[in-house]
């Protein structure tokens, strides 16, 4: 199936929901969460999310079809971040909630809205941007260059 063709644009603080919509859409997709722990993840992001779009450290990008229904979307968290060796800013790129609605799969939305938040992050000054791959992404990612680290967590 060929493409789609989408425009690409900066979300608004009143598309909150759409966000997320994919956020938990994402994470259900992924197999992680019960529907409570998924609407109780909505339930605390959304104060968070209205902050972060209103004060500029959370970006989002949606693909809109030509009849307007979203494609998809994909965001960046901008962090505080200590400057290091390798690179002197003072923030850290984290792309978020990269999703695209299941009609839309396979069709290239994903790596449209990757390229737009790339381009932007590089207009901005970022030297390299951080995210999590799930299974589904990780060849896209690996495609636009991103490399495993030596990243290590521990829960609580």
């Amino acid at each position: 199936m060929p493409p789609p063709e989408v425009t690409i644009r900066a979300a608004t603080a009143s598309e909150s929901a759409i966000i997320l919509h994919h956020r938990r859409s994402m994470f259900r997709d992924m197999g992680e969460g019960s529907a409570d722990e998924l609407d109780r993840m909505v339930e605390v992001a959304g104060p968070w999310l209205a902050r972060a779009l209103a004060d500029g450290s959370y970006r989002h990008w949606l693909a809109l079809d030509p009849a307007g229904r979203v494609a998809g979307g994909g965001g960046v968290l901008l962090c505080p971040w200590p400057a290091n060796p390798k690179d002197p800013c003072t923030q850290r790129a984290v792309i978020l909630n990269v999703y695209t609605e299941l009609e839309f799969r396979k069709r290239g939305v994903a790596r449209q809205l990757m390229s737009t938040i790339l381009e932007w992050l590089q207009q901005q000054g970022f030297r390299g941007a951080n995210l999590h791959a799930s299974p589904e992404g990780r060849h896209l990612y690996e495609k636009l260059g991103f490399e495993p680290t030596n990243e290590m967590r521990l829960k609580f």
